[in-house]
């Protein structure tokens, strides 16, 4: 499995490429080592796989970021990619598939919020802190995950992360929040 950031529908993603032995059908090869690549991911990205049945949508990637969750979408981008392809295209044999993990939006309330304590958010990496969102650049990129903050009477801040269960998303409105997110320049 080959690793490589390319440009992916809203930013950098990660794309996997995986050269199969023998041509074999997309739906063949998900069933046969679906599992097989969601624990890599998970050993890779230090995060927890949550599949999806839809393809190309392979799942919900939720790396551990400092006791919350950063999300990222697992998806099939080659041959056949976002939106669904046609049912035929997922039986065709194929030679290569390509998977990429992009970050998305949260789209659902967390499950719960974590609490840092912190003289200053920089000293946690790359974070910006947007109204109702932290965005944090991870691994090379821009993650988005639900937080808020609040001085703390001792100094410093009182930073709170979100942290999320296995949920099903709608993949095209998580790309679009996240867009307005890193867009966005609002406190």
């Amino acid at each position: 499995m080959r690793e490589a950031y390319v440009q992916g529908l809203v930013q950098r993603r990660v794309k996997y490429r995986i050269d199969l032995d023998r041509e074999m059908p997309i739906e063949a090869w998900v069933a046969r080592y679906g599992s097989e690549v969601a624990k890599t991911l998970e050993e890779r990205w230090g995060a927890t796989f949550c599949p999806s049945g839809v393809l190309p949508t392979l799942g919900l990637l939720l790396v551990h970021w400092r006791g919350g969750h950063l999300l990222a979408d697992v998806s099939l981008c080659a041959p056949v990619s976002h939106p669904s392809p046609p049912p035929a295209a997922l039986r065709a044999p194929v030679r290569r598939i390509d998977i990429c993990v992009e970050p998305v939006a949260p789209l659902v309330p967390p499950a719960g919020y974590v609490t840092l304590h912190t003289p200053g958010v920089k000293m946690l990496g790359r974070i910006t802190l947007r109204r109702n969102y932290a965005v944090v650049k991870h691994r090379g990129l821009l993650f988005v995950t639900a937080a808020s903050y609040s001085p703390e009477e001792r100094g410093g801040v009182a930073l709170r992360l979100a942290w999320y269960l296995c949920h099903s998303y709608d993949v095209g409105k998580a790309f679009r929040k996240i867009r307005a997110v890193l867009r966005s320049r609002a406190w």
